[in-house]
């Protein structure tokens, strides 16, 4: 439905009346601006709707956003030219095979560029080990909290997105891949279905627990009132707080490791690095409005991984059109 009632956001389509009206409130002139003219019979709901250009996640002069704006105006060639020569917080990687090693460096290290540099999954899980209190440390003692809201914050640098569930380089495949690096890195210890450092997503409501669709939690082993060690997953509140909540896993039957997310299932997220792999082969669910959406995920770097050549290509060129929310083709 949004789509139907936005799709002339882009090129405006103001009256004469309406660009008056806008000019006359906001001081502004919108001579030179670039859109285009329309009227009230052929375009009335455009009267209606303003397009908000300035990203605060990203600069407007940044490599994602102008890789962001080639991919919504469909400029393939274009944005193929900027991942060809790409600004410092751009990154392409063409894989070679399915199993390159360059692509686990990636989910490992991001682009090795250092501590401030763009991170990979390293990042979280040495904040992990680096700042876990001592383990005499009372179970009821703020340390733990803070400790668990520093991972929470740290698993924030890097995100991996894919546009399919299925397949080696959809959710499934992606997440046994990266549990497999970390655990060959001896970063987790993923032998057992639960584990130190797994990261998990609610997928749907549980209104007993407090916990949403989409929210994003961390297995962590903390004392019980005992003292011994006991696993349990750290959540950020969603009261507004800051604060962190844990639940036992034994608790949560609605969740999925969630070191690769769909980009479906990103909206409304950031994070700091993200990488978006394509699929090996075309899919219908591959479209510029997903490619678009991966590549603002990103805060301050996103890298493209792409399996084989040419499908990035294919998906800018294609459209979802929609009629009152449902997708119909895509062209």
């Amino acid at each position: 439905m949004l789509g139907d009632l936005c799709r002339d956001a882009e090129e405006g389509c103001y009256s004469p009346a309406t660009t008056a009206w806008l000019e006359q409130v906001s001081g502004e002139s919108l001579a030179g601006s670039g859109l285009k003219a329309g009227d009230e019979q052929r375009n009335p709901l455009a009267q209606q709707v303003v397009m908000l250009r300035f990203s605060r996640r990203f600069g407007e002069g940044s490599g994602i956003g102008q890789l962001a704006r080639l991919v919504n105006r469909q400029d393939a060639y274009a944005a193929r030219n900027l991942l060809a020569t790409p600004p410092e917080d751009v990154h392409s990687l063409a894989l070679k095979h399915e199993q390159d090693h360059a692509f686990d460096r990636l989910l490992l290290d991001g682009l090795n560029r250092g501590a401030e540099g763009p991170q990979g999954y390293r990042s979280y899980l040495r904040t992990l080990g680096r700042y876990r209190p001592a383990l005499e440390t009372a179970f009821d003692d703020p340390a733990w909290e803070q400790w668990a809201g520093k991972v929470l914050h740290s698993f924030e640098d890097f995100q991996l997105l894919c546009a399919v569930r299925r397949g080696a380089w959809g959710v499934e495949g992606l997440n046994e891949r990266v549990a497999r690096v970390l655990h060959n890195a001896g970063l987790i210890d993923s032998q057992q279905p639960w584990y130190e450092g797994r990261p998990v997503l609610v997928t749907r409501n549980d209104y007993g627990l407090g916990l949403m669709n989409g929210d994003i939690g961390i297995a962590l082993r903390l004392p019980d009132e005992q003292g011994e060690p006991l696993l349990r997953v750290a959540f950020p509140r969603n009261d507004g707080s800051g604060g962190v909540r844990f639940v036992l896993p034994s608790r949560l039957n609605e969740v999925e490791t969630v070191f690769a997310m769909t980009v479906h299932k990103s909206q409304g997220s950031e994070f700091s690095h993200t990488a978006l792999v394509l699929p090996d082969a075309l899919n219908p669910v591959l479209t510029k409005e997903l490619v678009y959406t991966g590549i603002t995920r990103a805060k301050h770097c996103f890298s493209l991984v792409e399996p084989r050549q040419g499908i990035f290509e294919e998906a800018v060129a294609r459209k979802v059109r929609r009629i009152s929310g449902l997708m119909l083709e895509q062209v």
